[in-house]
């Protein structure tokens, strides 16, 4: 398989159980469908949206009246680290947001089953399912970077100590908290330095470092140049 697949389909009430190589996503249209796997067991019904990643075991069946939009997404298109956190599956709350991806994707379902608008939908949203997938210290830290963050209260949103928090995010993260705070307000920082006037004292306080010096000597770390030598470089 090599393009994602999108179709509506009607789920059986009986019970089927087996496993797919390809990535699963089931939007709610009508009806409810009960699914568990491993980890997880739920009824997906209008209020939430479900992924399974390639190779997860499932058990299924629903409601006599029921329909689903269901993506069948190809392992090539979809990051194996992520996969591996979401053992088991993940269910999503289905906002707004997802009630406007869900009309895009109904648009081109009912004209291709198969088509690269899909593809490049799927590469809009993805990034939404692996987010929210997030542990919820790592989304505090994505809405509060620029803030001081204190590392007991992140430790206390995962109920750890903070010794066992940091050995637990280095775990899942492959960084240190510190480290991870750092790229998310480098990387804000290059946003600024590329698209405004800003000074770079204003910037480096606008992403949560109060002196120049402290913002510059991390940027330099990070990026290997200045932040004036890099919006100079850009700029030429």
């Amino acid at each position: 398989m090599d393009n994602i697949k999108c179709e509506r389909r009607i789920y059986s009430f009986k019970s089927n159980t087996h496993a797919h190589e390809y990535g699963q996503l089931i939007l709610p249209l009508k009806g409810a469908l009960s699914i568990e796997t491993d980890y997880k067991k739920l009824d997906l019904k209008d209020d939430s949206l479900f992924f399974l990643p390639p190779d997860c075991k499932h058990t299924f069946n629903a409601d006599n009246t029921n329909e689903f939009l269901v993506l069948d997404i190809p392992d090539k298109m979809l990051n194996k680290y992520d996969m591996e956190k979401m053992c088991g599956g993940q269910d999503i709350l289905f906002d707004e947001k997802w009630k406007a991806i869900r009309y895009l994707l109904l648009n081109e379902a009912d004209v291709h089953k198969t088509s690269s608008s899909i593809n490049n939908l799927f590469l809009y949203f993805y990034n939404f399912i692996t987010t929210e997938n997030s542990p919820n210290s790592i989304k505090y830290i994505n809405d509060n970077f620029a803030e001081d963050i204190d590392l007991k209260k992140l430790a206390d949103i995962e109920h750890y100590n903070v010794s066992c928090y940091s050995e637990w995010f280095k775990n899942n993260i492959s960084v240190s908290p510190t480290e991870y705070i750092q790229n998310l307000r480098v990387k804000r920082a290059k946003e600024l330095l590329l698209n405004t006037n800003l000074t770079v004292l204003q910037i480096s306080q606008m992403v949560g470092y109060e002196h120049n010096s402290s913002f510059t000597k991390v940027f330099k770390n990070l990026e290997k140049i200045s932040p004036t030598e890099f919006r100079r470089n850009i700029k030429k």
